[in-house]
């Protein structure tokens, strides 16, 4: 939520109630108070019954005992009448006593003793798990309630039109109760006091265009979110707006289908605006957005706006006290050339143009935005350059320019100034069009955290700008035309965080570090280069693991199931690998994907197959295996690929291999005898059986 917002909200809610501002006590914690007024008796007990309606597994409320009420946790009295105004329970989350198996969430029924705290202005229930019961209905007779939020909750069932009788409501919050509808909104129409209004993820499908009419009817409402409502309806007009003050609206995830609305132009103090995830609105951008002073975010992503956005940034840097600070038009059908004119929204932080039909370069008034911080044009069709003006972006966190055409260099100009990048994604469609020209030992400002450079040119060399990287935690530098060694310094630098590394389709040549730990990496994908030595001994929590094509020799370790327990896919095809497969490979419970094909493997395919039931793909082709297929490959149910040829095997196909899911079958250029299996039948695609000693018919 904007600070603006927050602040000037929490001012008229502040103002217009007797309660301050507490901190919640723990339950080792008393609340302090100014004088020694207790809490009054019935009001006490009206609590006392709420509680025991209540399944509190982690005892929060354990520390509701004895006389005053008002120490209790969650609980605040007027000063000096003592009588309870605030009742605040919403889950914290973060309980000092909690264990990671205890459940925080208060559930069970909500008792109608509550009605007995009359002066009860503030309720906050939300964060908890009330297990599909029905907002209560008596809850519309705490008539003096300002502040009621009931988020996130699992209440179920209708809207209880009773909550329009709290003419003194200011902020109501039922966001997240995914069980919850309404059939009409008329009820908030008595709400003539509310400035918050907060329905998202909440059935509104039903209300159709009405729901406008009652909004309508509330002339202090200053924040309205309704995303994710399945609102069907966006009406074009209103015979006049009674609610102007509004500063955020939120009609995010909804399923219009039209245009944006003439009676967005008369809310003139509009900070947020979200119609963001729509699909249907389209059709090209109204003139609403001129001298729009006030507006600091707008979100008009995923809809269907088409044509340029000349007009439109025109119309947004108009005024010369334009603020916005966040514009996304991302997912749209947007075209043509990034206009001059974006320049001139000097306060922009956050711009993402991404996945629409740009083209052209960046302007080179791109530089004017001084505070930008995050720059998304990915999923374009920009086939131009990137301007040197890009590296006066000294506030740039996130630079995103992934999957384009680019053309052009990348100096030490576009790079100098960008002290606080930590994610640079850049990739262009055309094989290395785009070319960094920055001397070999030019070091950067900047420490990245997050590298995608695909398919431009910077080698030969690995220059000190990528070696100085070393608090990378995701790294993808694929065919940029490295033919260089990679210090194994570096390897060292990054693999404590690292979490994903692509370094495929260069010609890095030279051997890996021998003994490394990668305790949070997920990802390795080294293939298509020219390393060569033994397979490192890299003890990793890594799922996939690709070393194709490399000139990889020696064993595959004999250990390699201890050091990567966890691996689902590993591929060390096409090497220079010898001796046998080793048993510890089994241990890998969750590997789908084992492809060792066109090495030198000798040896026989001995180990047990039994425990490596989750596979889908076995390649092993083009090595120099001996002896039978094992029998216990017919435990392998949801195998579906299997490559074995071109090796040494002989013996006959074992009828166990009918439990296999087989779609492709490759057994050529063995020395397989017998019949061919009666089980082999259309759902196979691809078998491949030349080459062997079978006899017999063809089933």
């Amino acid at each position: 939520m904007d600070l603006t917002v927050v602040f000037l909200f929490l001012s008229l809610f502040v103002s217009s109630s007797p309660l301050g501002i507490i901190k919640l006590s723990s339950c080792n914690e008393a609340q302090s108070q100014t004088n020694n007024v207790k809490c009054i008796h019935t009001e006490r007990e009206a609590l006392l019954s709420f509680k025991k309606g209540l399944t509190d597994p982690s005892g929060r409320l354990s520390c509701w005992v004895g006389e005053d009420c008002c120490q209790w946790r969650g609980i605040e009295c007027n000063n000096q009448s003592g009588h309870v105004t605030k009742l605040d329970l919403r889950c914290p989350f973060e309980l000092e006593s909690l264990t990671p198996y205890t459940n925080p969430y208060l559930s069970g029924k909500i008792s109608s003793s509550l009605i007995h705290l009359k002066y009860l202005n503030y309720l906050d229930l939300s964060l908890n798990d009330f297990e599909d019961i029905q907002i209560p209905q008596f809850f519309g007779m705490l008539e003096n309630l300002v502040y009621l939020n009931l988020s996130y909750s699992y209440f179920y069932g209708e809207i209880p039109p009773h909550l329009g009788n709290l003419s003194s409501l200011m902020h109501l919050d039922l966001h997240g109760n995914y069980g919850v509808y309404a059939e009409n909104l008329d009820w908030l129409s008595n709400l003539s006091s509310l400035k918050y209004l907060d329905l998202g993820e909440l059935g509104l499908k039903d209300v159709g265009a009405d729901w406008l009419q009652a909004i309508n009817m509330l002339p202090s409402l200053l924040e309205l979110r309704l995303s994710y409502c399945d609102l069907e309806s966006l009406p074009p007009s209103l015979p006049f707006v009674n609610f102007t003050s509004l500063l955020v609206l939120d009609l995010s995830e909804n399923q219009f289908h039209s245009s944006i609305p003439q009676w967005l132009f008369n809310l003139e103090n509009l900070t947020t605006l979200d119609l963001s995830g729509n699909f249907f609105l389209q059709g090209q951008f109204p003139s609403f957005f001129q001298n729009r002073c006030k507006l600091k975010t707008l979100d008009l992503s995923w809809n269907n706006f088409d044509g340029n956005i000349d007009g439109f940034l025109d119309d947004l840097s108009a005024s010369l006290n334009n603020c916005l600070e966040s514009l996304d038009l991302s997912y749209n059908q947007l075209v043509g050339k990034i206009p001059d004119s974006l320049g001139k929204l000097g306060s922009l932080r956050y711009l993402n143009l991404e996945n629409n039909s740009f083209w052209g370069s960046i302007p080179f008034s791109i530089g004017n935005l001084s505070s930008l911080e995050e720059l998304n044009l990915c999923g374009n069709e920009m086939n131009g350059t990137i301007p040197e003006s890009l590296g006066q972006l000294s506030e740039l966190v996130h630079l995103y320019l992934l999957d384009n055409s680019w053309v052009g260099f990348i100096t030490e100009a576009q790079l100098m100034n960008l002290t606080r990048l930590e994610e640079f994604v850049l990739t262009t469609d055309k094989n290395q069009s785009l070319v960094f020209k920055v001397t070999y030992d030019w070091v950067p400002p900047f420490r990245l955290q997050g590298l995608d450079l695909e398919n431009c040119l910077i080698g030969p060399k690995f220059p000190a700008w990528l070696q100085v990287q070393n608090k990378l935690t995701d790294v993808t530098l694929k065919n940029i035309g490295i033919s260089d060694t990679i210090p194994e310094e570096w390897f060292s630098k990054i693999s404590s965080q690292l979490t994903y590394l692509d370094l495929s389709n260069n010609q890095i040549t030279g051997n890996l570090p021998h003994q490394l730990v990668f305790p949070n990496v997920d990802f390795i994908d080294l293939s298509y280069n020219l390393f060569k030595g033994p397979i490192p001994l890299w003890f990793t929590t890594a799922r996939q693991i690709y070393l194709r094509r490399n000139l990889f020799s020696g064993h595959i370790p004999s250990n390699i199931g201890d050091l990567m327990p966890k691996l689902e896919t590993l591929d060390l095809s096409e090497n220079y690998l010898d001796g046998k497969i080793p048993f510890s490979i089994q241990k890998m419970k969750d590997l789908y994907v084992l492809n060792l094909g066109r090495n030198q493997l000798s040896g026989e395919l001995s180990y047990n197959w039994n425990e490596s039931k989750e596979l889908v793909v076995v390649d092993i082709g083009h090595n120099n295996l001996s002896g039978k297929i094992p029998s216990s490959m017919g435990c392998l149910s949801y195998l579906s690929t299997l490559v074995l040829s071109n090796n040494n095997l002989h013996g006959e196909i074992p009828s166990s291999l009918q439990n296999c899911s087989f779609v492709s079958i490759d057994l050529g250029g063995n020395n397989l005898s017998g019949n061919l299996p009666l089980w082999i039948g259309p759902s196979v695609l691809i078998l491949i059986m030349q080459s062997n000693m079978f006899s017999g018919i063809i089933p």
